[in-house]
């Protein structure tokens, strides 16, 4: 199993020239998971059309 502390580890024991590019990495992952699409209904002339269907259907 991978922990934190073992991630800590390796990453002490990369070369600077390396670090940037762990840190490009880590950034990205983040920047990734914020995006969050937001799915419009149809204009049926219904009363969804202007709602976020994915939080009504988790309601």
């Amino acid at each position: 199993m991978i922990t934190k502390e073992k991630i800590k580890k390796e990453i002490d024991r990369l070369p600077d020239t390396e670090l940037k590019k762990v840190y490009l990495y880590l950034s990205s992952l983040n920047k990734a998971k914020k995006i969050k699409p937001n799915i419009r209904s149809l204009k049926l002339g219904g009363k969804l059309d202007d709602q976020d269907l994915r939080s009504v259907v988790y309601e």
